[in-house]
């Protein structure tokens, strides 16, 4: 039996991660729309490739997303080896990173805190280990300075690689448009601050844009939630645990509530 009415879901994730979401939101009883707003791209420069090879300088590795592991796993398959970083630990905000960790390195965590946030990731590991800690924070060109600042403030010094940029999909600004003015989706799907804004400006029709506002708009994450309401909607919906399966569960509580079920 279907979970969800037949409604429309924007689906706005990259490619190969919007593909699962999608399935999981067809077979729930959704008719997702997939218009991918952003794309990674491996930052492959002097620099990382320096770094790739300087393991030995580091005890810990933190990663905050699965786009950090992924990355980096690339990076070390161009410039060094897996091997040479086998010593660190390895720190992760959320069990997608942790399980994305085991995937490509062969390895769990060593530290994922029970809160799936940067700062539950800094407090935490501020409890159990001192300052003189090695530590190479790993992340993207857009990552929110959280997990950064949270280590600071516990009198950490750390290096920061960042190891991929988030490029806007200019080529699905014609779809997106299209999409919002025919198919009309009920349900915005966001998983990152940056993909709201690549949202809000790919519109062209700023009567077109007000009206997304008023749409549910089904967020992952408190920074993403921010961002939202930051940016004027006004129906936000934010999963307790922050992965694609608690989006479509809060989803299909919030349809369940509004039929009386």
């Amino acid at each position: 039996m279907s979970r969800l009415p037949a409604v429309k879901v924007l689906v706005t994730r990259p490619k190969l991660k919007a593909v699962h979401l999608a399935e999981e939101l067809a077979e729930a009883g959704a008719k997702p729309i997939i218009v991918p707003l952003l794309t990674f791209h491996t930052r492959i420069d002097d620099g990382n490739a320096k770094l790739c090879q300087e393991g030995e300088r580091f005890d810990w590795l933190f990663f905050s997303s699965t786009n950090g592991v992924e990355h980096f796993h690339a990076l070390l398959s161009a410039y060094s080896s897996l091997e040479a970083w086998s010593h660190c630990h390895i720190a992760a905000v959320g069990q997608k990173t942790a399980e994305e960790i085991e995937r490509l390195f062969g390895r769990e965590a060593d530290l994922v805190p029970d809160d799936y946030t940067a700062d539950a990731l800094a407090a935490t590991f501020a409890q159990a280990h001192d300052s003189a800690s090695r530590i190479l924070l790993i992340q993207g060109n857009l990552s929110r300075p959280a997990l950064a600042n949270g280590l600071k403030r516990n009198g950490f010094v750390f290096e920061k690689m960042v190891v991929y940029d988030t490029v806007e999909e200019i080529s699905e600004q014609e779809l997106l448009n299209d999409v919002l003015k025919k198919e009309q989706p009920e349900v915005l799907t966001f998983t990152s601050p940056s993909s709201i804004e690549a949202f809000l400006a790919f519109i062209d029709d700023a009567e077109l844009e007000q009206k997304q506002l008023d749409k549910l708009c089904l967020v992952i994450g408190p920074t993403t939630e921010e961002a939202a309401k930051r940016h004027g909607f006004r129906n936000i919906l934010l999963p307790a645990q922050y992965t694609a399966d608690a989006m479509i569960d809060i989803l299909v509580h919030f349809y369940e509530q509004r039929t009386g079920e």
